[in-house]
């Protein structure tokens, strides 16, 4: 069962998690020996149908993210709170598709993502908005790619209708302070009441200027509150979890 596990782990994971040996706080150790039981039991759907297709895809989103998004996107729709989903920085698409499994009728997902533009940030090989769409599809086979809204552009540039909102928001654009806290306002403005916007690498000293400037959003917005605070297996940062209240 392990050895099956295992395989749903993308090697840039694998590697990164290497790669905090001997680095590690105290508490640290925690994250990778939460259990003293080798025995985790058998797959769920949300591994077999979902991740398992998810992993092919080149990125950084975890099993543990997979897991953390869906249960609050599945919570929102259980309650009632319908609306699009926006995700900035979308890559190749491993977050993307899974957003996309939990649209319901009359949903769309909105990308926001660079693609070839010249950015900062150290990628190597860079997608295209037809490769992130096949990845989409690959994992939900039969949507309607009318669902899909793609804007090429940096996200200093990304022109949303002022009467546009979203459930869910997924913000893993550029890395500086102040692109985090500029992309931090723009979406909240378009956020439901009760939505949901995440913070990738949160405290992650890969990407150090992450948190302050989610830190300096946090201190002048007092209608958003942390909702949860979560270490992700296999990776160096944190994901935070803000609501609009």
């Amino acid at each position: 069962m392990q050895r099956i596990l295992k395989k749903l782990f993308p090697e840039r994971m694998k590697k990164s998690f290497q790669g905090c040996e001997g680095k590690e706080s105290e508490q640290s150790v925690h994250l990778k020996d939460s259990i003293s039981f080798a025995d985790i039991g058998e797959p769920g759907p949300l591994i077999t149908d979902v991740f398992s297709r998810l992993r092919d895809i080149p990125g950084w989103f975890t099993v543990d993210d997979c897991g953390h998004f869906f249960l609050i996107l599945s919570y929102q729709s259980a309650v009632g709170i319908t609306g699009d989903m926006l995700e900035i920085g979308s890559y190749f698409g491993r977050s993307t598709a899974l957003m996309a499994t939990c649209l319901k009728q009359g949903e769309n997902i909105v990308v926001c993502d660079a693609f070839g533009l010249d950015t900062n940030d150290s990628y190597g090989k860079k997608p295209t908005p037809e490769e992130l769409i096949a990845n989409i599809e690959c994992v939900n086979q039969g949507i309607n790619r009318d669902r899909i809204v793609i804007h090429e552009c940096m996200s200093n540039d990304l022109q949303l209708d002022t009467e546009e909102r979203f459930r869910f928001i997924h913000i893993d654009g550029g890395h500086s302070a102040e692109q985090v806290y500029s992309d931090l306002n723009l979406c909240s403005k378009h956020l439901l009441a009760g939505g949901i916007m995440v913070v990738d690498d949160y405290h992650n000293d890969y990407w150090p200027d992450v948190t302050p400037g989610t830190d300096r959003f946090l201190d002048e917005r007092n209608t958003f509150r942390v909702l949860a605070d979560l270490n992700r297996h296999g990776s160096r940062g944190r994901k935070l979890y803000l609501i609009k209240q």
